[in-house]
């Protein structure tokens, strides 16, 4: 192995430090020890966990430079037909509510990186298919209708001070958030609404640097016993200029009409939403989860009171390209959750019971009279009395037998406040089932004295013709 040793980069943290003033401590920079990826981690056999799959499989580029092989290097890009159908429902729903949907499609290190790929890596990647489709993916997305940007000026990235990705890591660098800040922020003074959204100066500055250590890095450290050098990139902060800055002390700001949920590329650490307030002068809400997948930031904001009582003009929503964007059991708990579940829905059944152990009868149909609940014309909303409930299922019966599972999971860093709503299945044959009866199971480690409120209602595009009593 040889020995590697960033003089550039010393030179660059140096002069941060003494930027950032002398109460910081100075890091320490040692020589490590770097050489080319042992054959383990080369073979996607390996990467049998659900943490390894999401590397698979890791590919030397040059000097410390690591890529995957699955995600990286990817040429595929969009989604199914259905997908982009069922987005489309997502995004008619937000705009009947008044708000603007925006997408941030995130390219690829492959894209935006393939000049560190090695001689050998870089001529095995179609870069044009994979540019190609990408920018179909865009496309797509702007014929349903879809606030995107364009990211492919980004491609294939040369001679920058700083990269725009970590050397190791799937997360952008703050750098690589402020050029896509700059991009996407001409999209969004496009987008209708904006110009009515109050504006103030904003200005980023460095604060400091943000250490790295690359999850590409540590992951083949583990397979190889490699070690590495941390990386390091200045970290900026963004805030109000003069007057506007006086004015948020004393609570005179004006509640954010510009919401942003996404991955932990949107986290603090990277500074995407105050490069946006930056590039943009509109204040913008973070609401970002960092290890809740794509979906869980959107979920969560849905589901509380803030996104009902003021919702935002417009909604960014932040994710990568590698999510599937055709998971159908996603959509159908965002679509009630746009419209606040069941409040303000005509009610077909309600009950709050305290759960026992295993399975536990919640609404039943017919207890008085049987009525005609046809499946594809309901939604199912539940509270459970502790928030920290993230993992439960529930079985929907219907009056021919037939019953459908699903599973109520969502990522143990988003706070739900207990609450979890999603459609009755409407798809091939199910939507003229009448329903007989709901069922919930405990969580694997139910708190004490668990209870749910479940209310089955009618969802907003409701249709369909009721079933006589006999219909299965």
């Amino acid at each position: 192995m040889k020995r590697h040793f960033n003089f550039r980069r010393l030179a660059l943290a140096t002069a941060l430090l003494g930027a950032a003033g002398s109460a910081m401590a100075d890091p320490q920079f040692q020589v490590q020890r770097v050489g080319p990826l042992c054959a383990v981690a080369q073979d996607p056999a390996q990467y049998n966990t659900k943490y390894l799959s999401f590397f698979t499989a890791l590919v030397q580029g040059k000097g410390d430079w690591l890529f995957r092989s699955r995600y990286d290097l990817r040429t595929d890009f969009g989604t199914t037909p259905e997908g982009y159908q069922e987005f489309k429902r997502l995004r008619d729903a937000l705009k009947a509510k008044g708000i603007e949907l925006m997408i941030v499609y995130q390219p690829t290190r492959g894209l935006v990186n393939r000049e560190q790929l090695t001689a050998e890596e870089k001529a095995s990647f179609n870069y044009e298919l994979a540019k190609n489709n990408y920018l179909a993916a865009v496309e797509k997305f702007r014929k349903a209708g879809i606030w995107v940007t364009d990211l492919s000026p980004l491609f294939d990235e040369r001679d920058k001070d700083i990269d725009y990705y970590f050397k190791a890591d799937h997360h952008w660098t703050p750098a690589g958030a402020d050029r896509t800040a700059a991009l996407v922020a001409e999209t969004l003074k496009q987008v209708p609404g904006f110009n009515d959204i109050p504006k103030k100066q904003f200005e980023s500055k460095v604060v400091g640097l943000l250490p790295k250590a690359g999850t590409l890095h540590k992951t083949a450290a583990n397979f190889c016993g490699t070690t590495y050098a941390t990386q390091y990139v200045p970290r900026y902060e963004t805030e109000p200029v003069g007057e506007a800055s006086g004015d948020s002390l004393f609570g005179d700001e004006t509640d954010p009409q510009i919401a942003l949920v996404g991955t932990s590329n949107s986290g603090p650490a990277y500074n995407f939403s105050g490069f946006l307030e930056q590039h943009t002068g509109a204040d913008v809400l973070n609401l970002a989860v960092s290890g809740g997948g794509f979906d869980s930031a959107l979920l969560q904001y849905m589901s509380g009171k803030e996104f009902h009582e003021k919702p935002p003009k417009i909604l960014i929503w932040e994710f990568a390209t590698h999510y599937d964007l055709a998971q159908k059991s996603f959509y159908r708990q965002a679509l009630p959750l746009v419209d606040n579940g069941c409040e303000g829905h005509p009610v077909a059944m309600k009950n709050t019971v305290k759960l026992k152990p295993g399975a536990n009868e919640i609404l039943v149909n017919g207890q008085d009279k049987l009525r005609h609940l046809r499946g594809g014309d309901y939604q199912l909303d539940l509270t459970f009395s502790d928030p920290g409930v993230h993992r439960a299922e529930a079985t929907i019966w219907y009056l021919n037998g037939r019953r459908e599972n699903f599973k109520i999971e969502q990522s143990d860093r988003v706070d739900t406040g207990g609450r979890y709503a999603f459609e009755l299945r409407d798809d091939e044959d199910w939507p003229d089932l009448n329903v007989l009866a709901v069922e919930i199971h405990s969580p694997e480690q139910m708190p004490d004295n668990l209870s749910v409120q479940a209310t089955l209602c009618k969802r907003p595009d409701a249709g369909g013709k009721p079933l006589t009593a006999q219909a299965q």
